[in-house]
């Protein structure tokens, strides 16, 4: 049995209200509402979205254009500030690789290069790569690197970033000749700007005033008369991966491309030519040297066939 309840608290069952409030036409407004606030909302939402990953994606394509490459793609002819260079090999109509030099590269001077090889790893792997440079005038020529492959570059599935640095020791162009197992792959060019005639200035090490770059390479300048050849002592700084192998030296004299042959260590027996510490440097060597006439010569050290940097002396009569 119900108990019936009383007439205050029927009253309160119906809502304080002439007209329900929840009406099915008012729900129905509540829903067209709310669907089209959700809508505004995610509109608003997605345009703001798209507005965000788009500016990421400028922002990380001028990162990977200004970071991704060693150095910023110049057009050609412009980072060297000197004539047009190809820096591309095509084959086919299709590009094969691309060479990204280091910008303002200076002739007897270390600059550092970037190749950026298309085909995949499967076309290097276990094959020596060997880069040729060949002066355009001069016809001198120089192995500056030769090495096997035997992984990508570091992050990448292929040869994307394939590095290395060297220097040229004469300005204007050149052709670099790309060989895989001493077969042609292609070739590109660069352009070495013209390096200062200033005499090299001296520095102290040890004991003695030394004619050279600091901390790299540097001789007891003796002076140089011309046709008279002269002991000198070089010294060496670095480690034993650049100063193991052959030690030789050539020159070029201001005006000229002629390179001669100033001294050679005996290329069979000399794997190591170079003596232990002496004088504050990590190795030593005694050479006698001999420069033909009188005038401002560049001297080129290599070691391993490698040039070290450049050296400029005043030869008198």
């Amino acid at each position: 049995m119900s108990e019936e309840k009383p007439d205050w608290a029927k009253s309160m069952a119906d809502p304080p209200f002439v007209i329900r409030q929840f009406t099915p036409d008012l729900k129905q407004k509540v829903l067209q509402y709310a669907g089209e606030s959700h809508r505004k909302r995610f509109s608003t939402m997605k345009a703001v979205c798209v507005a965000l990953v788009t500016a990421s994606l400028v922002i990380g394509l001028l990162h990977l254009t200004e970071h991704a490459l060693p150095y910023r793609v110049a057009p050609q002819g412009e980072a060297s500030g000197g004539p047009t260079t190809r820096n591309a090999y095509y084959e086919q109509g299709r590009v094969l690789f691309t060479l990204y030099p280091e910008p303002n590269a200076e002739a007897g001077k270390i600059a550092g290069y970037m190749i950026h090889f298309e085909e995949p790893l499967e076309t290097f792997i276990g094959k020596t790569l060997t880069l040729q440079a060949v002066h355009r005038l001069a016809g001198v020529k120089e192995t500056v690197s030769s090495e096997i492959i035997t992984k990508p570059s570091a992050g990448y599935p292929g040869l994307d970033r394939y590095t290395t640095h060297f220097a040229l020791p004469l300005e204007g162009m050149w052709e670099l000749h790309v060989l895989l197992d001493d077969q042609p792959y292609g070739n590109v060019q660069l352009f070495m700007r013209a390096p200062s005639w200033d005499v090299t200035p001296e520095f102290q090490s040890g004991s003695y005033m030394m004619r050279g770059v600091e901390k790299k390479i540097g001789f007891i300048d003796a002076g140089f008369i011309a046709g008279q050849p002269q002991k000198y002592m070089w010294h060496f700084w670095g480690n034993e991966d650049l100063l193991n192998g052959p030690f030789e030296v050539k020159a070029v004299k201001q005006g000229t491309d002629n390179i001669i042959n100033v001294y050679s260590s005996n290329q069979v027996s000399s794997a190591n030519a170079l003596a232990g510490e002496l004088n504050g440097a990590d190795r030593n060597v005694v050479t006698s040297m001999k420069l033909p006439e009188a005038g401002r010569w560049r001297l080129l050290p290599y070691v391993k066939g490698r040039l070290l940097d450049t050296i400029v002396v005043e030869v008198l009569k």
